[in-house]
């Protein structure tokens, strides 16, 4: 199995075979230099983002994720690859929602590696990422097969009923899989209102997530 491509220049042989083992994986590998750049992209990570290695390496990591949080919110803001960090350093795996290339939206899980602190200064961290959505209608049979879904959808009903009528329209277009730009765009509203609708369909259904918001509704 190839390992990664990495970028010529600031990487060395040690560097760059740890970078090649980590990229011998089935999940999307790219490490992030310390100017925040792409220095090393692999095989699945041009098949999930749909952007090949020659592409990708050299760009700044933000431009090419672009991930925003369950609400929206942008992740890549206060990311941590910006700060030195400490010899101890971890950083929590996180689901967040990107873009591929061609612009479709991506349910992602992704889980952050801190090198040693003897390679940050050519490498601060690396993303192994992979896909983690379902699409509706399995994830409408999974739901459908829990345990005790009668009891549960009585009180999904009741959840839902505290929905604002605008609340119901955002809710509905999430279980159709759209995002929150196309959310915006179709109802004529700003993202941030979108975000504000988001976030309180999230509290008064009890949930944590845009995936659990839309499985109370299609449990319904």
């Amino acid at each position: 199995m190839p390992g990664a491509t990495t970028a010529n220049s600031g990487v060395d042989g040690t560097l760059a075979d740890v970078l090649s083992i980590l990229g011998r994986t089935g999940d999307a590998m790219v490490a992030v230099g310390p100017s925040l750049e792409i220095i090393a992209w692999n095989d699945a990570a041009t098949d999930l983002f749909g952007l090949d290695a020659e592409a990708a390496l050299g760009m700044p990591c933000n431009q090419v994720f672009c991930w925003t949080d369950r609400c929206g919110d942008p992740v890549c803001v206060g990311c941590p690859a910006a700060e030195a960090g400490t010899a101890d350093e971890t950083i929590e795996t996180r689901e967040v929602i990107g873009r591929s290339a061609d612009g479709r939206t991506l349910w992602l899980s992704a889980t952050t590696v801190v090198p040693p602190l003897e390679l940050r200064d050519q490498c601060r961290l690396v993303h192994l990422v992979r896909e983690v959505s379902l699409p509706p209608e399995l994830e409408r049979l999974i739901v459908e097969r829990l345990d005790g879904w009668s009891l549960a959808t009585r009180a999904d009903n009741g959840a839902l009923q505290a929905l604002t009528p605008r609340e119901r329209e955002v809710l509905t277009l999430l279980t159709e899989g759209k995002d929150g730009p196309a959310i915006a765009e179709e109802l004529y509203l700003s993202p941030a209102t979108v975000r504000n609708h988001i976030q309180h369909i999230l509290t008064k259904l009890g949930v944590h997530s845009r995936a659990e918001a839309v499985a109370v509704a299609l449990r319904r």
